[in-house]
């Protein structure tokens, strides 16, 4: 009774991320009062409401960064899946999914393999591909055929 869904067709269901397809256990929170000035490396999981100044790298491609709305980071990112909605000052670098939700805004580069960006979300910077089939583009030749 209390835990049932209704079962309305009208009812918007949740857009589908990364942080509901993969629920896991958070092994660091960045609480919203809490402010830290240095470089930081974690493992795991790591979800930020609150602000960091300094670089933030995570120990392997599986670990995932999630900053929320009110999470700010000052500094660059190095993480393998992250979920971004807050702000980044700096560039990023994703070797996994990286997802850029609404609330997100972003000054700096991102490098990225996967990247989803929703409706709203601010990025002042380069979008940089670092897969595996990157095209470079065909030279043009002048009339001289040089």
């Amino acid at each position: 009774m209390f835990n049932s869904k209704p079962n309305n067709k009208n009812t918007k269901e949740s857009k589908s991320n990364m942080a509901t397809q993969h629920p896991q256990n958070i092994e660091t929170l960045i609480g919203h009062s809490t402010r830290i000035k240095g470089d930081m490396k974690y493992s795991g999981s790591m979800h930020v409401d609150g602000h960091i100044e300094g670089s933030l790298v995570a120990e392997t491609d599986t670990d995932t960064l999630m900053v929320s709305e009110t999470g700010r980071i000052h500094g660059t990112i190095k993480a393998g899946n992250m979920v971004i909605n807050g702000s980044i000052e700096g560039d990023i670098t994703a070797s996994g999914k990286i997802e850029v939700a609404s609330q997100a805004r972003i000054t700096g580069n991102i490098y990225y393999t996967n990247i989803e960006m929703e409706a709203g979300s601010q990025v002042n910077g380069q979008l940089i591909y670092q897969g595996k089939d990157v095209v470079t583009p065909i030279k043009k030749e002048n009339k001289d055929g040089k």
